[in-house]
């Protein structure tokens, strides 16, 4: 039988995180009606910890996962890009985004599925990467309103309103459902049980005497922390020049 040090050296083939913190029992899949395509930044891709987008996709069925840093000459990104079998959006605040639940009338009257594609990295990364992928810049953008405040209590968010891609995707298939695109029935809580189970598990090993080598100190609570300075003063979201 392996003892816990064989199996912090193991990571599990499916979800990608050691053994240990495997989440594969938590995980609920499930189908939408959206396909939802999470383009990862490679440094996101690497990581153990956490990676919401990793378990999300495999948590929503009608997804995909593209890894790379500028896609449009990515052949995987191109593929689903020019599907024609779908109408295309980016998840991606700013200015010109538009509320997913005032789109109501115009995404109903396309009758063909929504595609929408979904930045996972820190802030700073997904500016970079949609500001590198040119394609991007021309779909039309879409968000959504709402006052909920992350849950990602082990990460630092620059801003306030910002949020987690799993809390992000959680949001949208709301949305979704409040206006008759998706009928997942609650399905959708999966997302942020497992998110909320990792964040608590992340904390407790944090905070765990035992385990020297995992973290220095444990992670301080979000009222400890300050909203980033440096981001009052620019965006922190990509605007194209035509914008």
């Amino acid at each position: 039988m392996k003892g816990e040090n064989d199996l912090k050296l193991n990571l599990c083939l499916n979800c990608r995180r050691r053994l240990l913190t495997c989440v594969c029992k938590l995980l609920r899949p499930f189908t939408t009606h959206t396909k939802f395509v999470i383009l990862m930044h490679p440094m996101e891709f690497k990581k153990e910890k956490v990676g919401t987008g990793r378990f999300s996709h495999l948590i929503l069925t009608n997804s995909e996962i593209i890894v790379d840093l500028a896609f449009d000459t990515n052949k995987q990104f191109t593929h689903a890009l020019n599907d024609p079998k779908y109408q295309s959006f980016l998840l991606y605040p700013g200015d010109n985004s538009l509320d997913i639940r005032e789109m109501r009338s115009e995404l109903s009257s396309d009758k063909r599925p929504l595609q929408i594609f979904v930045i996972d990295g820190t802030w700073p990364c997904a500016k970079k990467m949609v500001k590198l992928t040119p394609s991007l810049h021309h779909l039309p953008r879409i968000s959504f309103k709402s006052n909920r405040v992350s849950k990602f209590q082990i990460k630092h968010q620059p801003i306030e309103g910002c949020l987690s891609t799993v809390e992000s995707l959680h949001q949208v298939i709301i949305e979704l459902n409040e206006i008759g695109l998706e009928k997942t029935q609650g399905h959708e809580q999966n997302l942020m049980d497992v998110f909320l189970s990792t964040v608590d598990q992340q904390l407790s090993l944090a905070s765990d005497p035992s385990r020297q080598g995992y973290r220095k100190k444990p992670f301080s609570t979000p009222e400890q922390r300050k909203i980033s300075k440096k981001w009052s003063g620019r965006s922190l979201y990509f605007k194209p020049e035509s914008e």
